[in-house]
């Protein structure tokens, strides 16, 4: 369909081309006039004895020129109007086209809300339907290994308390790495890795003397970084990794080092080592090295990675230079 705006501007166009069609006409018949009038003069004087009929050439001169004329701007309109008419039908096919993408993506974006809010209430669920009641079986079960005398029944109840604590652990690696996983951005501020790294090995003391491992870090100076608190998850997942994956009674190094604009992290154990086909696998999510009896839910490495993405800073695993097992390492920015 023509619109208005460009019939407008076509009938200006045609406006100046007849105009300047004008001009051209006139000097076209002045030109003749000049070349062959007197010889038209002679010519019609001496068969009609006047001169009407000079004026009758000058019309009909006239009249052939103004119909070439009208030919070829009709021509032009013809052309104008076909371009125009083609140009609006792709123009009504391409807004058919994105009235097509607007529904789809409106479908899309209902989708993903839809998504979202399933999300959310999976996490609803970790938290409070499963978390809490798998808490309340861990206090029961240890309510009754404390007043339990029968030695069989006693070591069911361990067992019990064993599978119920890797249940929970399991539930809040999922729920930690949802809610990570739909963040774009942390807040942080001035920390110092140094008494974060200290509280992560404090919270696991228990397990630290359990294991009857060696943990040594000598924080002999302030780092102080732009972290967010959540960062003691990392070196509580890397700690919780070289306690359950060393030997009984092993080694556990920490350092930090300065790296420039970031400092270093590093995590040494003496555990069996990762090989190196497996060594960047083991930071995504479900990916997890079967090594023994040792089971997991393979988020522990991807939550690592996820909260070391959002503060801008990298993660990875080398072999450890002193022995067997491997070195976990992390860079967060300085402050």
């Amino acid at each position: 369909m023509l619109k208005k705006k460009s019939v407008r501007e076509i009938l200006i166009l045609f406006s100046i081309t007849g105009f300047f069609l004008y001009i051209y006409a006139g000097k076209e018949i002045d030109y003749a006039l000049q070349q062959c009038g007197p010889f038209l003069n002679t010519y019609f004087f001496v068969l009609n004895g006047g001169t009407d009929q000079i004026f009758l050439l000058k019309i009909m001169h006239m009249y052939w020129l103004w119909i070439i004329h009208l030919f070829v701007i009709l021509v032009i309109l013809l052309y104008y109007y076909i371009h125009v008419h083609r140009y609006n039908n792709l123009l009504k096919e391409e807004i058919s086209k994105r009235r097509i993408i607007e529904q789809k993506l409106d479908q899309y974006v209902a989708k993903l809300k839809h998504s979202n809010n399933m999300q959310e209430l999976f996490i609803d669920v970790l938290r409070h339907d499963l978390i809490n009641p798998a808490c309340i079986i861990g206090s029961y079960t240890d309510l009754l290994m404390e007043i339990e005398t029968d030695v069989k029944k006693l070591q069911y109840l361990k067992n019990i308390s064993r599978s119920n604590q890797k249940l929970i652990g399991i539930l809040e690696d999922a729920a930690s790495f949802t809610k990570l996983d739909n963040l774009n951005n942390l807040k942080t501020e001035k920390m110092d890795l140094g008494d974060i790294i200290s509280n992560a090995i404090g919270s696991l003391s228990v397990k630290i003397s359990e294991k009857g491992a060696k943990v040594y870090f000598t924080c002999d100076r302030p780092y102080p970084a732009k972290v967010n608190e959540i960062v003691e998850q990392v070196f509580v997942n890397f700690l919780t990794n070289a306690l359950k994956y060393g030997p009984q009674g092993g080694k556990i190094e920490i350092n930090v080092v300065d790296a420039g604009d970031s400092w270093k992290i590093c995590f040494a154990d003496e555990g069996e080592g990762i090989p190196d086909e497996f060594k960047e696998a083991v930071f995504e999510r479900f990916k997890r090295l079967e090594t023994g009896a040792i089971k997991g839910s393979g988020l522990g490495l991807a939550i690592v990675k996820r909260i070391v993405e959002l503060h801008g800073g990298q993660v990875g695993v080398t072999d450890n230079p002193n022995g067997n097992g491997s070195v976990f390492w992390v860079t967060f920015p300085k402050a």
